[in-house]
């Protein structure tokens, strides 16, 4: 773009210096220099009405400028070399979690399918329907899985726009426990909200997903028997939530990549694994919303895990009303 500002014999002699990287003085009007960097050259520079005895000066600068320019082509080169890697270890992981998550499952069902087809009339009532129940719950987790997938694809490419509207958190959380449905086992939710929650504007759906997510991978972990805290409360400027879990906690030196894609610490309790997509989708959504999210661990006795989700007010609340 700099070159069409000049006259042809211009562009011609800036172009024998970036070429030659030797300088010149044609009669055109400019003096060219070249950008030595300390590797390669990075550009030219055109001079007009430079005085002689500022040569030394200008020179010293221009060495300065083409050392920072090498500098900062070297550091741009350098992040995209990483961005090139890290999508390449992404890629690598989506593959190996495919092949492993994906397999169980499709090996389960095809496996209760081919029985059903070869032997379903001699088999008893009971018999048909657990395989029936088992084909329906493995097609159910791969839903979830390519659900993952596509909130994941959604949050990377940037096309998550949020719905907004004045939501009442509880009914939220309540649909989204309500949701959980028999992955929660043997274990129970607690309810301890707060009588009086503000509304805020926020995406219920998104919500609802963040949160069943976090239930989800709290059910994983948790032992039978055991407990999934649910909480509300709020302050001046937010309303939040917590939810506590009973499970072995979560390694210290692992918190700080637990909301990671496809970050999975040591195998669930009682069933099958998921891609290790879940917290990394529900802190995508919280965030795409205004919130923030952040996990403490361990909770009590060295067990345990508590998340806490802030949600904004749209308004303040006034601390004599609190």
């Amino acid at each position: 773009a700099g070159l069409e500002k000049l006259s042809p014999d211009g562009a011609a002699a800036a172009r024998r210096v970036w070429e030659s990287g030797e300088t010149s003085d044609a009669d055109t009007g400019w003096a060219f220099r070249p950008l030595q960097g300390l590797r390669e050259r990075v550009g030219v520079v055109g001079l007009r009405g430079l005085a002689p005895d500022a040569e030394g000066r200008v020179s010293a600068l221009l060495e300065q400028g083409a050392v920072a320019l090498e500098r900062a082509q070297l550091a741009s080169a350098a992040a995209e070399n990483e961005a090139l890697r890290r999508a390449d270890r992404l890629r690598s992981a989506l593959l190996n979690s495919i092949s492993h998550d994906f397999r169980t499952p499709l090996s389960s069902v095809l496996g209760s399918a081919t029985t059903l087809l070869e032997f379903g009339t001699d088999l008893k009532p009971a018999v048909r329907r657990d395989l029936l129940e088992s084909i329906a719950q493995d097609a159910r987790r791969l839903n979830r899985y390519v659900g993952d997938l596509l909130d994941m694809g959604r949050l990377e490419a940037g096309a998550l726009k949020p719905r907004r509207s004045w939501t009442d958190v509880r009914e939220v959380l309540d649909a989204a426990a309500e949701r959980l449905g028999e992955r929660l086992g043997g274990r129970t939710i607690e309810r301890d909200f707060a009588r009086d929650l503000s509304k805020v504007r926020t995406d219920p759906v998104l919500l609802e997903q963040a949160v069943l997510n976090i239930l989800d991978n709290a059910a994983a972990y948790a032992p039978q028997d055991s407990r999934i805290e649910i909480a509300t409360h709020e302050d001046l400027a937010n309303v939040l939530i917590t939810i506590e879990d009973e499970g072995p906690g979560i390694p210290a030196d692992a918190l700080d990549r637990v909301f990671d894609k496809f970050r999975r610490l040591q195998a669930p309790s009682d069933r099958g694994e998921g891609l290790g997509l879940g917290l990394s989708i529900a802190r995508g959504f919280i965030e795409a919303m205004g919130g923030r999210i952040a996990v403490v661990s361990p909770v009590a006795e060295g067990r345990g895990s508590r998340f806490l989700i802030a949600l904004p007010k749209a308004v303040p609340t006034a601390k004599e009303l609190l």
